[in-house]
């Protein structure tokens, strides 16, 4: 068996994989987590099933099956989330995709299917840079996230403006853009956690808006978008409290890909350039 070794927000990953493309696979999703392995938390084994299928296995457990390279990737992606937040319950797991600007996170938050995975393809093109586009793993104590950098994950192909490389990995069912061929650098430090835009989006042909919102309204929206609230006293408030509490919230009405750029590149802009005032929206 190949062996892949992965260091996924300071816990080792050990994965044994029987099959080639799998191996080739993994390697491509998940290349800015490999490092030695210093110690082994989790470990997988992936091989060959009947009818072509590929079998997810780990701890010697009984094995998850997969029945093409899309669904192989999306269960062993949520294995891996999973089996992290369990060894990580200091962390507070939010969905949502992370960007960085000026050395700061801005958190995109909203369930699958809002275009948080579009958006950030497209912003990476405005100089920011990436950390997921997926999940926001975030230390309530010191406010910051934690890079969670696999392949980024879009389902459809984004605009024309916003064309893709040659060497992305297609699935059939996804379409992953490995972080090597990314349009601008990825992050792999923890970063403060500036802002946090809650996307909703009305329409690729609508011009974008942005909201401040407040401190409760923010924080109910977090606690929505939480993926281990469980973990946390009193179900995640206080953890939910405490960083909306440090960071500048607003909801982001999507809508045309290249606005909708210019209009986050705007707000961080004039944000850092009023760094220790509360920056008012409504200008933009």
């Amino acid at each position: 068996m190949a062996a892949l070794h992965l260091e996924v927000l300071d816990c080792g990953v050990q994965i044994e994989c029987a099959d080639e493309n799998a191996h080739v696979l993994l390697q491509n999703i998940y290349r800015s987590f490999k490092r030695p392995l210093k110690r082994r938390h989790i470990n997988y084994q992936i091989t060959r099933g009947f009818f072509d299928t590929l079998l997810i296995g780990r701890h010697g457990g009984y094995p998850e099956t997969a029945t093409s390279p899309g669904d192989f990737i999306s269960k062993f992606d949520k294995n891996l989330i999973i089996e992290t937040q369990k060894l990580r319950s200091d962390l507070y797991f939010v969905h949502a995709a992370v960007l960085a600007f000026r050395d700061h996170a801005i958190a995109l938050v909203a369930p699958s299917g809002f275009g948080k995975s579009t958006t950030t393809w497209a912003l990476l093109h405005h100089g920011f840079k990436y950390l997921s586009d997926e999940l926001a793993p975030i230390d309530p104590r010191t406010l910051r996230v934690l890079p969670f950098p696999r392949a980024l994950c879009l389902k459809n192909n984004p605009p024309c403006d916003y064309s893709l490389p040659l060497d992305v990995i297609a699935t059939g069912r996804t379409i992953h853009v490995p972080t090597g061929v990314l349009p601008n650098a990825t992050i792999t430090d923890p970063l403060s956690l500036d802002s946090i835009l809650f996307l909703r989006f009305i329409g690729d042909g609508e011009f974008p808006g942005l909201k401040r919102l407040g401190a409760a309204e923010s924080t109910v929206r977090l606690c929505t978008n939480a993926l281990n609230p469980l973990a946390h006293r009193d179900c995640g408030l206080d953890s939910a409290m405490a960083i909306v509490a440090n960071a500048r919230c607003y909801e982001l009405l999507t809508g045309d890909l290249r606005s909708t750029c210019e209009l986050v590149k705007s707000l961080c802009v004039q944000s850092f350039a009023h760094a220790g005032t509360r920056f008012d929206s409504s200008a933009l």
